[in-house]
Parts: C-alpha cells; structure tokens; sequence
C-alpha cells in the first residue's frame, strides 16, 4: 500500500471527505487528492501533521503489511451508509495490519483450528444443538459456562479485535487472505451483546447449511447452543416450565453471559415454555423496554489478549521499544502504570 492509499484509507477511516481534511490542515482539497493519487508525495512535515489530524501514528504511513480482506460481512441492528461502513472497514484494516505485524516481528501465527465441515453440517435447526456440543466437545470446553467467548476464538486462530463505530453496528466477518477468519466487533456494547454476536459470527463460519434453514437463524440458534448448551438450559430451568419469572433470567444472564432476551429465545427454542407463555414473557419484556435496555448492572465487555501479550513478550525480549509497543497496540500503554514497578 503506498503512503497515498494509507493516507486515503485513514481520512475514510476518520470520517473526513478531501475537503474536510483539507480545512483542518489549512490546505486544498487539489492537494489532499494529489497526496492520495500519488501525485505528489508529502513532506515530512504534512506527515506529521496529518497523523496528529486523522489520529494515527507516523509509522502507519510507512508500513510493509499489506491486509488483503474479503468482503465483508456486516452484523448491524440498523443499515450503515456508505460512510460509515468505509470507516469501520478502515479502522479494521488498520488493526489488522497492527496485528500481523506483531506476527511477523515474532515470526509466530495461531494456527487456524475450527471443527471440520463434515461435523457441522445441518438441515434442520434443531440439528444445530449437536453441533453446538461438538464443537464444545473438540475444544475442551466442557458444559460450564465460557468465561472469554474472545479468548477461545483466538485461541483457536480466529483473529478478534474491538473498534469504535457507530451504535448501529455490532460486527463484521472476513477474511484474511482467503485463508483466516477476522471478527471485528463495536467495542462500546454490553458484554452479553458482544458475547453474543461472537458466537454468532462463529456460526455463520461454521455450519454448513443443506436445504432451506434461514442462515441468520441458523447462526443466532448456534450462539444460544454454544454458549448455553441444551443439557445445562434444561438443568436451569427445568425441561417444562409453565411460567418464568424475570428474575430467574437476570441470574441467569450474570451466570452464563447470555442476555434476559437471548435466555428468553432459548427456553422457547427447546420447548421449556409454550408458544403462549413466551408470547406473554415478550410483552412483559416490551413493555418495560427490556428488548433495549435490559434490567440491573451492565455486563462488561470482553476486551481481546492475544495481541497484547504478543506486544508484551516481543517488548520483553527486546525485539521492540517501548514507543513502538504503544504503536502496535493502536496508542494503548502496553504495561499499566500501577505495574510499571514490578
């Protein structure tokens, strides 16, 4: 990528048409295109101030990384625009180039372990339960709940990150190269929601659907099943319930990271409540606006710690400096200060 399109790709990435760069630089918008075209190569002086403008560092104009992504797929609760769909695949790129990076200064890559295909192929949604199990099963996850759906994704070679964007989107699935799956999630959302969408990515990348199963169904009966499995829904809850207190579901929530909502689908999925129960369960829920803005303390969100223990060690071993480190991890101090002294 040359200093052009890293410039082109950080003004998308910070919102910003030509003009509007040109305005906070005191230059014209003819010299922000000749800069992105090649045309003419900035100063160092531009450089530095366009890195403090568009809020990147001066490194990133001059990287040799270069991420091939397929297109992606958008996890959003609303429709993005153009606009904001480029910014949010910009500020992706951006960390995935950050992430490859540290790969490389290390010379080491997560191998990619996902199930075979030939254990995650369904025609039925209720087939997805067995998957969900198998799945479990083959990374020795056991039936408890998970404690970091980010750390089990990215310990079994799937690339995770977090990046601000807009409130209407909640995740996006590529691929690197062809070859390696990338989820990228908004880093301000409740960690049930997050928690949620990851397990829900991980269905769209696992399952094999044969027939005519609704894929968003399929992946949103997936996540409920990985992170909740059937056997322990049912240990909760009982096999026949015929009413559920709101109350058992916000316990619920703060046990297995699942939100009241997503509890609520499950118990109707495996047949725990009738059709007229949950019918009822979900206009209690909307009319307390529950479908929002759930009752009681906020879960909070996993962060993702591949990539900073990757900074730490090459930190450790001296194969980068301090500054750099920062660099890598997008600004972020690589050691907290209440630690600096150990």
């Amino acid at each position: 990528m040359t200093i052009g399109e890293r410039i082109r790709s950080a003004r998308i990435g910070a919102g910003l048409s030509q003009r509007d760069l040109a305005r906070e630089m005191g230059l014209s918008a003819m010299a922000i295109s000749k800069y992105e075209t090649g045309e003419v190569v900035p100063r160092s002086g531009i450089i530095i101030q366009l890195s403090e403008v568009l809020g990147v560092n001066v490194d990133y104009f001059f990287r040799s990384i270069w991420v091939n992504l397929s297109q992606p797929q958008y996890r959003c609760r609303k429709p993005l625009k153009k606009k904001e769909e480029g910014q949010i695949h910009a500020k992706v790129r951006e960390w995935l180039e950050r992430y490859l990076e540290i790969e490389l200064i290390l010379g080491e890559e997560k191998a990619l372990t996902l199930p075979s295909p030939a254990n995650c192929r369904i025609t039925t949604l209720d087939e997805i339960e067995d998957v969900a199990l198998r799945v479990r099963d083959e990374w020795d996850l056991g039936l408890d709940p998970i404690e970091s759906v980010m750390d089990v994704l990215e310990q079994h070679g799937v690339k995770v990150g977090v990046v601000e964007a807009t409130d209407k989107f909640d995740a996006l699935t590529f691929y690197h190269n062809d070859t390696t799956p990338v989820i990228a999630v908004n880093n301000d959302m409740p960690g049930d929601r997050q928690r949620f969408n990851l397990a829900h990515e991980l269905g769209h990348l696992l399952l094999r659907i044969e027939g005519d199963v609704d894929e968003e169904k399929a992946a949103h009966r997936f996540a409920a099943a990985f992170l909740v499995p059937k056997e322990m829904a049912f240990k909760e809850l009982g096999e026949r319930r015929r009413s559920i207190s709101p109350q058992e579901f916000y316990v619920l929530k703060h046990k297995w990271g699942m939100s009241m909502s997503a509890w609520l689908h499950r118990a109707a999925d495996l047949g725990i409540i009738s059709e007229n129960t949950s019918e009822r369960l979900w206009t209690l829920f909307n009319q307390h606006g529950w479908g929002q803005n759930e009752p009681g303390a906020r879960l909070p969100p996993e962060r993702p710690t591949h990539m900073k223990l990757l900074v730490l060690r090459a930190l450790s071993e001296k194969k980068i400096s301090q500054s750099r480190a920062q660099e890598l991890l997008g600004g972020e101090q690589p050691v907290d200060q209440c630690i600096e002294s150990f």
